[in-house]
C-alpha cells in the first residue's frame, strides 16, 4: 500500500486514467454535497487557510508496461473525485468563455486534468465512470448536446449548481483554481498481492452517502472475478438486475429484494444491518457452482419481486392482488410470494386466479 498526500492536480496529471470499475455504484452526490464542498472552497479562500482536507481516494494500479497509459481502478472516492471534474469543467468552460480574463488557462485544465490530450477513444478521458454516468460526464467535457437522459441526470445538475457559482464571481476564477489545488486528498494504491481490496472497501464509508447492503452485496459478487468475467456478469445480469427497480427507489428497494430472498432461502429474517454478513453466508454455501449461475437466480427473482412492489407483471389479476397487498403494507409475506412465483413458472403449480 503507498499512500500520499496530494491534491487533485497532482493526482491527474500525467498520462494516465482512474476508472470506475462496474461493480462500483454509480454517482450518487447531490446538491448538499456539492454545496458543502463549494463553502469549504469559499472560506478557505477568505480565510487565508493553506489547506483543507476533503477525504481518500483509494485505488488499485493495473498493470501497464513502458509508454503505456497508466490505469487506476477506483475503489473509494468516487464522488469527490466526480465532482471535482465536474467542478474543473464549469471552470475550463467559464476561462473557454472569457479569454480576455488570463488567470487561467482553460486548455491547461481540459488536456492536462480533463484530458488525456494524445489518447483516442474512452482512454482520452481521465475519469471514466460506469455505464450509467459514463457518457453523460464524456458529454459535458466535449460540450455536446445534452440528451433528456443527460439533463435529468445527477451529474448536469451538479454541473450546472457549480457553472452557477462561477459564473457568480463569489470568487475570483483564479482564486477558485487555487482553492481546488488547496484541498488535501490521501492518494492511497494498494498492491494487489499485498492488500485485500475486498475487506478494505468493506471498511469504507466515504463523506456522502454511506454505502448500502446492496452496493455492499454488488461489490462481494464482481470484485474478485476476472475483468473480463466481471464485465460479463454486470453487463448480463447485473445491470439488467438493477434497471428492474424504479431509479429513485433503487437502492432502497434493492435492499429490501436481498433482505427478502435471504428470507426466503434461509427461512429466518436477517436484522437490517446484518443483511450483507447474511447474503455472504449464504452465497459462500449455496447450490450454485458458478457466479454465473448465482445471478441468473438473483435476476430471476428480481424479475418477480419488482413485479409486485410495483405492480408491473402485464398480467391485470396479478397486477390487481399486487396493488391491495401494497396497500395493506403485507411486505412480510414477501418471502413466501416471491416462491410461489417460482413454483408458478416452473410449472409446479398451474392453477386459475
Amino acid at each position: 500500500m503507498d499512500a500520499q498526500k496530494c491534491n487533485i492536480y497532482r493526482i491527474l496529471n500525467g498520462d494516465r486514467q482512474f476508472i470506475i470499475p462496474v461493480y462500483q455504484r454509480y454517482y450518487t452526490w447531490n446538491i448538499e454535497q456539492c454545496d458543502r464542498l463549494w463553502n469549504d472552497i469559499v472560506n478557505m479562500q477568505i480565510q487565508n487557510k493553506s489547506g483543507h482536507f476533503v477525504g481518500s481516494i483509494v485505488n488499485i494500479a493495473e498493470k501497464t508496461g513502458p509508454g503505456v497509459l497508466e490505469k487506476y481502478m477506483i475503489i473509494d472516492g468516487q464522488q469527490r473525485m466526480t465532482t471535482l471534474t465536474l467542478m474543473l469543467v464549469a471552470l475550463r468552460n467559464y476561462s473557454a468563455d472569457h479569454k480576455e480574463d488570463k488567470s487561467i488557462n482553460f486548455k491547461q485544465i481540459e488536456n492536462v486534468l480533463l484530458k488525456n490530450e494524445y489518447e483516442n477513444g474512452d482512454e482520452r478521458y481521465k475519469l471514466l465512470l460506469t455505464e450509467t454516468d459514463r457518457n453523460t460526464l464524456i458529454t459535458l467535457i466535449e460540450r455536446k448536446p445534452l440528451t433528456e437522459a443527460d439533463e435529468n441526470s445527477r451529474l448536469f445538475r451538479n454541473y450546472q449548481y457549480f457553472e452557477d457559482k462561477v459564473n457568480s464571481l463569489v470568487l475570483k476564477p483564479a482564486e477558485v483554481y487555487e482553492s481546488i489545488g488547496k484541498l488535501q486528498i490521501v492518494n492511497i494504491t494498494l498492491d494487489r498481492a499485498m492488500d485485500d481490496p475486498q475487506a478494505i472497501f468493506e471498511s469504507l464509508n466515504s463523506t456522502g452517502k454511506e454505502l448500502s447492503e446492496s452496493d455492499l452485496i454488488r461489490n462481494h459478487i464482481l470484485m474478485g472475478l476476472p475483468n473480463d468475467e466481471q464485465t460479463y456478469i454486470y453487463e448480463h445480469y447485473w445491470r439488467p438486475m438493477e434497471l428492474l427497480f424504479e431509479f429513485d427507489k433503487q437502492e432502497s428497494v434493492m435492499d429490501r429484494f436481498f433482505r427478502d430472498y435471504i428470507t426466503m432461502n434461509l427461512t429466518k429474517i436477517p436484522k437490517i444491518n446484518k443483511v450483507y454478513d447474511e447474503f455472504k453466508l449464504y452465497h459462500n454455501n449455496c447450490e450454485f457452482s458458478t457466479v454465473e449461475d448465482f445471478c441468473k437466480d438473483l435476476y430471476t427473482y428480481a424479475k418477480y419481486y419488482t413485479d409486485i412492489v410495483f405492480c408491473k407483471s402485464g398480467v391485470s389479476d396479478f397486477d390487481v392482488l399486487y396493488k391491495d397487498i401494497n396497500a395493506l403494507r403485507m411486505e412480510v409475506a414477501l418471502p413466501f410470494l416471491l416462491k410461489i412465483h417460482n413454483d408458478y413458472s416452473g410449472s409446479v403449480v398451474k392453477t386459475k386466479i
